[in-house]
C-alpha cells in the first residue's frame, strides 16, 4: 500500500514537476509521464529502505572557516527537520556548491544569507566572469515554460488566427499557457556530405533554399508542447465595440520550428513550422515553409529586427558576442541593449543576471520588449528567462516620437495591441563536441546566380501590354485566352473600356475545379477606376465559348502606374520551376499542387498579383527599397479532402526574382 500511495502522490504532479524531481535525484528526465513516475517510485522506495537501515546521519563535508556560520545553520536544519519522503536525497553533497543545488538546502541558505546580508558576498565568490561559449553540433537544452500569457486585439488577431476557420468577429484573443520546450542543434551525419570531398564539415545538414538549390547549413530545432492552455475570446458588439464577456476553452498545442542557416554566408535560408492544435475536440494542424519571415512574426521582425528571440532561450553568444560577462558590462546587438546586472540565483543555480531591452521598439514608440535572462558558463543558452513584450499598432500613442516614426509604425503594424509574458526555466542541458562550421566555403556551394532569371527571361510588359504573360502549356485556357474573351462580354462595359484605353490586369485567378475554366480578372485604368469581371471559358474565344458570370468595382482603387511595373518571368517559366522535382520535390504528389507526372492537381488554382505604389507612401517605399518599387507575385492554392481532413495548401513566388517565398498547409477535422 505504501508503494501505491507514493504512486498516487507522484501522479498528482505535472510532468514539469516530475522532471524537476528527477533532476534533483540525478535521474533521467526522458519518457512519458507514466515512465517518469515509475522511475521515481522505484528510486524513492529503494531510498526509503536504505534510510530505514541507516541510523547514523551522513556528516556534512568539511568547510572553510569563512563558511562556519552557513554550515552550522544548514546542519542544524537538516538534522532537526524530517524531510518529506518524496524529496529524500541520494547522499550527502560533497561540496558547498552541491549543497546549494539541493532545493531544500538552497531555500534555507537563501533565507540565512538575505537575513545576514551575506547574499552578494556569497554569489560573488562563487561566480567567475566568462565569455559565452559557441554552439556545437549536438547541443540541446530542455526547459519549462510557465506563466505564459498572450493577449492580442484588433488587427493582431487576424495575424494570429490567419489559419483558423472562423466566421466570428473576434476583437480580443487571450491565451494562457504552460508546457515544455527544447532547443537543439542537429548533428548531421556523413550522408549529408555526399557531394563533398571529405568529412571536414561533418555535422552540417543539406537543405534547399528559395531557388530549390542545395546548401550546407546548420539546422536548429525549436519545439514547444503546451499541455495546459486556455483560450479566451471576446466578440465585437455594437455597444462597446468589444464585449467584456469572454468565451473560454481548454486546448493543447504543439509547435516545432526548424531553421536552416547557410554556413558560408551565415544567413537563414529557410524556416519550417509544424504545428497542431486541439480545441474542444476539434483538431487543426499545419506546416509552413518560409524562405523569409511572414505573418505576425514577419511584421514584428520588420518593425524591430531581433525581437523574435524572445520566444525561446536566448543564444548568449548571438547577443553578447565575445564580451566578458561581469557586473556592469553593457552592449548593443541585434537591436537589443543589454547590461550585466551582476551575480544572482536562477532557481537553485548561481548565475549572471542580464537585462535586455529592444532599442528600436522603444525609440520608435512601438511599445516595449524586455528580457531578463540568467546565464552560466557551461550553457550556450540562457538557463532562465523572463519575457515582457507589448507592441502597439496603428492606434498606439506615438506622440513622443516624430511624424516619420509614426508613419513607419502605421505602415508596418496593424491596429491593436499584442502583449506577451512568459518565464523559461532550464531542466536539462546536453553539450556536443564539434563547434559549428560558420563562415567557411564548401565543395558543393552553388555558383552565384544559379537559376537567377536573365534579362532575356524577364519580360517587360508594363509599358503597353494588357497583362503579365502567361503562355502556360499545363493549362488549357491561359490568361491570354481569358483576356481575349473580354471583348465578347457585352455586360462588362467598364472592363472593356478600360482595357481598350490604357488599363491593364493587375490581379487574375484561374480556377479549373469544375468542367470549365473560370477566370476572375481585376483591372485598373488611369481614370483611376478599378474593377473586376468573372467569366467561364469552354473553347476558343467567341460569344459561345466565353460566358459572362459577373462584374463589379473595387472599393479601394488599384494604383495605375505602368512605369513602376517590374519586368517579370511569365507564368509558364515559373510553372517549369515549380514542377522540377529535383528542386521542389514536396510540391508534387498527392499532397502537392502537381501530380507525380507534373500536371496540375484538378483543385489547384493559379493567380498572380501586380502591385505598384499608390502615391500616398511613395517616398517611404523608396527609402526602404532600392530598384523597382513595384512587385509581381505568383500564387497557387488548393483545397481538398483526404482521410477525414480538410486540407488547404497555398504558395507564393516572386515573379521578378524567381524565388519561392514560401508555402503553407492547413488541415482541420
Amino acid at each position: 500500500m505504501k508503494g501505491e500511495h507514493l504512486v498516487d502522490e507522484l501522479s498528482s504532479n505535472t510532468v514539469v514537476q516530475l522532471k524537476v524531481m528527477c533532476k534533483e535525484h540525478g535521474l533521467s528526465t526522458a519518457g512519458k509521464k507514466a515512465e517518469i513516475i515509475s522511475r521515481l517510485d522505484e528510486f524513492l522506495n529503494e531510498e526509503s529502505l536504505s534510510m530505514d537501515d541507516e541510523a547514523d546521519a551522513v556528516p556534512l563535508p568539511e568547510i572553510e572557516e569563512e563558511e562556519i556560520l552557513i554550515a552550522e545553520f544548514l546542519e542544524a536544519d537538516l538534522i532537526e527537520e524530517e524531510l518529506p519522503h518524496k524529496i529524500a536525497s541520494i547522499s550527502s553533497p560533497n561540496t558547498l556548491m552541491d549543497q546549494i543545488k539541493q532545493p531544500k538546502v538552497a531555500a534555507v541558505l537563501i533565507t540565512l544569507l538575505l537575513a545576514t546580508g551575506g547574499w552578494y558576498w556569497y554569489v560573488s565568490n562563487q561566480l567567475e566572469p566568462f565569455t559565452a561559449d559557441d554552439l556545437r553540433y549536438g547541443d540541446s537544452i530542455e526547459y519549462s515554460i510557465l506563466n505564459g500569457d498572450l493577449d492580442v486585439t484588433d488587427g493582431f488577431i487576424d495575424l494570429v488566427m490567419d489559419n483558423l476557420d472562423s466566421e466570428d468577429d473576434v476583437c480580443r484573443l487571450h491565451l494562457q499557457f504552460e508546457g515544455e520546450g527544447s532547443s537543439s542543434v542537429t548533428e548531421g551525419g556523413s550522408n549529408e556530405l555526399e557531394f563533398e570531398f571529405d568529412n571536414d564539415l561533418l555535422g552540417a545538414v543539406r537543405a534547399k533554399g528559395s531557388m530549390g538549390l542545395d546548401w550546407l547549413t546548420v539546422e536548429k530545432k525549436l519545439t514547444h508542447n503546451f499541455d495546459k492552455m486556455t483560450i479566451s475570446r471576446h466578440l465585437s458588439n455594437t455597444i462597446t465595440d468589444c464585449s467584456s464577456f469572454a468565451e473560454g476553452a481548454d486546448a493543447q498545442m504543439s509547435l516545432q520550428t526548424t531553421t536552416w542557416t547557410e554556413i558560408s554566408e551565415q544567413e537563414i535560408i529557410a524556416t519550417k513550422a509544424d504545428w497542431s492544435l486541439n480545441v474542444k475536440n476539434d483538431n487543426y494542424q499545419g506546416s509552413t515553409m518560409s524562405f523569409g519571415v511572414g505573418g505576425l512574426l514577419g511584421s514584428l521582425e520588420s518593425a524591430a529586427p531581433g525581437v523574435l528571440m524572445v520566444f525561446s532561450p536566448v543564444e548568449i553568444r548571438e547577443v553578447i558576442g565575445t564580451s566578458l560577462i561581469e557586473t556592469g558590462v553593457t552592449g548593443t546587438s541585434m537591436g537589443w541593449e543589454w547590461r550585466v546586472i551582476g551575480p544572482d540565483m536562477a532557481g537553485d543555480e548561481p548565475a549572471w543576471k542580464i537585462a535586455l531591452e529592444h532599442k528600436e521598439i522603444r525609440d520608435n514608440c512601438l511599445g516595449h520588449a524586455r528580457v531578463t535572462m540568467w546565464v552560466v558558463a557551461d550553457s550556450p543558452w540562457a538557463i532562465s528567462q523572463n519575457v515582457d513584450v507589448k507592441i502597439t499598432g496603428k492606434d498606439g500613442d506615438r506622440s513622443s516620437c516624430g511624424a516619420a516614426t509614426q508613419i513607419l509604425g502605421d505602415m508596418i503594424l496593424p491596429k491593436g495591441t499584442l502583449t506577451l509574458k512568459l518565464d523559461i526555466f532550464k531542466h536539462d542541458l546536453n553539450r556536443g563536441t564539434k563547434l559549428l562550421d560558420m563562415g567557411v566555403g564548401y565543395d558543393s556551394l552553388p555558383s552565384a546566380g544559379h537559376h537567377t532569371p536573365t534579362s532575356k527571361q524577364l519580360q517587360d510588359w508594363g509599358d503597353n501590354e494588357l497583362h503579365l504573360p502567361d503562355q502556360s502549356s499545363l493549362r488549357q485556357y491561359p490568361l491570354e485566352v481569358a483576356a481575349s474573351c473580354i471583348p465578347f462580354l457585352s455586360e462588362a462595359v467598364a472592363a472593356r473600356a478600360a482595357l481598350d484605353d490604357d488599363g491593364y490586369i493587375w490581379r487574375a485567378i484561374d480556377n479549373r475545379s469544375s468542367t470549365k475554366t473560370t477566370w476572375n480578372i481585376s483591372w485598373v485604368n488611369s481614370d483611376p477606376n478599378s474593377g473586376w469581371v468573372k467569366l467561364d471559358i469552354s473553347g476558343s474565344p467567341s460569344s459561345e465559348n466565353c460566358t459572362y458570370i459577373g462584374h463589379g468595382s473595387h472599393n479601394n482603387n488599384g494604383a495605375h502606374n505602368r512605369n513602376e511595373i517590374p519586368p517579370a518571368l511569365n507564368i509558364s517559366m515559373m510553372e517549369d520551376d515549380l514542377t522540377d522535382r529535383a528542386r521542389f520535390p514536396v510540391l508534387s504528389g498527392s499532397d502537392g499542387f502537381f501530380t507525380s507526372t507534373g500536371q496540375y492537381q484538378p483543385e489547384t488554382r493559379i493567380g498572380h498579383l501586380v502591385v505598384t505604389p499608390n502615391g500616398d507612401y511613395s517616398d517611404w517605399i523608396n527609402r526602404f527599397k532600392t530598384g523597382d518599387t513595384g512587385a509581381t507575385t505568383l500564387d497557387l492554392s488548393r483545397n481538398w479532402n483526404s482521410d477525414g481532413w480538410s486540407n488547404t495548401l497555398t504558395l507564393a513566388m516572386d515573379a521578378t526574382s524567381g524565388q519561392v517565398i514560401g508555402w503553407n498547409l492547413y488541415q482541420s477535422k
